[in-house]
């Protein structure tokens, strides 16, 4: 989508994408072709609803992984040093469940895996800011990333797709799938009566995809165009709607005067699953030149 505007072939009023590393994307890449801002609201764009990346496993599968609990420090390299191990499941003591089988979509198609690659690059470098170019360019991380994207079966297109596949084929296709938070929570109770409890784990340093909904100040939106656009946004962040995104899909409210903690809310539901309410921190949105190159060393180096 961004690309498209980029280029001339798409002449939207209003983006709406699942994150606003793709708003700030444009911003800067706008900026630095035409030295305008594409954005009404620059970066002060409002999110509509919220939701963190999370890691969702088979509970026996994550109890076999991490028997003592997760350590934060060594999440990544937790998961990085089963996906390496040519023993498979049979280094944690289960033989019959053959190689690890981890997944997430694919970061030039997919909103979830660009963010999880940039979870990973800033794990790596244990950083929650400051991404730079020369982190991609790390031989050392480069090598640590394709060793872990070379354990993904396949990677999806869709992370809802992704998630109906994890429920429907169940522990012989995913052991462990990066996924949206609320995309987990609508799909607990499917899973629990097919194939067993499914868990939900927080990355250390999180990214929240906060779907902004952005204004676009270009020659090619009319000013009652702007105003309806403006009326629509305040549909959606209306209490109504954002009360039914919350209890009937698992998104945080992106506006603040709605309250999670109501009844019915699925982040009390669904405690004992992992989900928690609190995101511990939040890695900040690398700039356009440093998403450039982490994406173009994955086409480069894994482009499948």
């Amino acid at each position: 989508m961004t690309l498209d505007i980029l280029q001339g072939n798409l002449q939207p009023t209003v983006i709406s994408p699942a994150s606003s590393i793709h708003t700030r994307f444009l911003r800067d890449e706008w900026r630095t072709r035409t030295g305008e801002d594409i954005l009404l609201e620059g970066n002060n764009v409002p999110p509509l609803v919220i939701t963190p990346l999370v890691v969702v496993a088979w509970e026996e599968r994550a109890n076999a992984l991490w028997p003592d609990g997760i350590n934060p420090d060594t999440f990544w390299d937790d998961i990085h040093a089963a996906l390496v191990d040519p023993q498979g499941w049979a280094a944690y003591g289960h033989p019959e469940w053959g190689f690890i089988k981890f997944g997430h979509t694919r970061p030039i198609q997919s909103n979830s895996g660009i963010q999880t690659i940039v979870l990973l690059a800033y794990a790596f470098h244990d950083k929650v800011r400051n991404l730079e170019t020369a982190d991609i360019l790390d031989p050392q991380f480069q090598e640590w990333l394709v060793e872990i994207e070379n354990g993904v079966l396949e990677f999806g297109d869709s992370t809802g797709t992704y998630m109906n596949e994890m429920v429907l084929f169940g522990p012989s296709k995913y052991d462990f799938i990066v996924v949206y938070e609320n995309l987990a929570i609508e799909n607990f109770d499917e899973a629990a009566g097919r194939w067993g409890s499914l868990r939900v784990f927080y990355p250390p340093a999180n990214i929240l995809s906060d779907h902004p909904y952005a204004i676009l100040n270009a020659e090619w939106v009319t000013e009652d165009q702007r105003a309806a656009a403006a009326l629509f946004r305040d549909f959606l962040l209306s209490e109504e709607v954002q009360h039914l995104a919350l209890v009937e899909h698992g998104f945080r409210p992106g506006n603040v005067a709605v309250p999670i903690n109501i009844n019915g809310n699925p982040f009390e539901e669904y405690q004992d699953a992992g989900i928690q309410l609190d995101i511990v921190q939040s890695v900040e949105a690398p700039p356009a030149e440093v998403l450039n190159e982490l994406i173009e060393l994955w086409r480069r180096r894994i482009n499948r």
